[in-house]
C-alpha cells in the first residue's frame, strides 16, 4: 500500500520540477526523493526492520520522478515537432 504512495509522490516531483530549469530540476528530483522516501519508510514502519527498505523506497520515488519528467519532456518536444498550438486561440478552417 505505501509504495502506491510513494509513486504517487513521485509523480507530483516529477510534474513540480518540469517547470524549473534543468540544474535545480536534478537537485529537485533528488533531494525530494530521498525526503519523501525517508518520511515514506518512516511511516510505514520499515525503517525500524531494516535501513534497506530506506533505499528501495528512495528508489521509487526516484525512478517515477525521472519517468514522469522525461514523458513531460517528451511530450513537449513532440507537440513542437508536430507544430501543435498550445493553446485554444487558434481557428479550425
Amino acid at each position: 500500500m505505501y509504495e502506491l504512495f510513494a509513486i504517487a509522490a513521485g509523480v507530483t516531483i516529477g510534474m513540480l520540477s518540469y517547470t524549473t530549469a534543468i540544474r535545480p530540476k536534478i537537485a529537485t528530483i533528488i533531494l525530494g526523493s530521498v525526503i519523501v522516501g525517508a518520511v515514506i519508510s518512516f511511516i510505514s514502519g520499515e525503517l525500524y526492520i531494516s535501513w534497506a527498505f530506506l533505499v528501495f523506497d528512495v528508489a521509487q520515488v526516484l525512478i517515477a520522478a525521472g519517468m514522469v519528467t522525461a514523458l513531460l519532456a517528451g511530450w513537449k518536444l513532440a507537440g513542437s515537432i508536430l507544430n501543435i498550438p498550445k493553446s485554444g486561440n487558434h481557428r479550425i478552417r
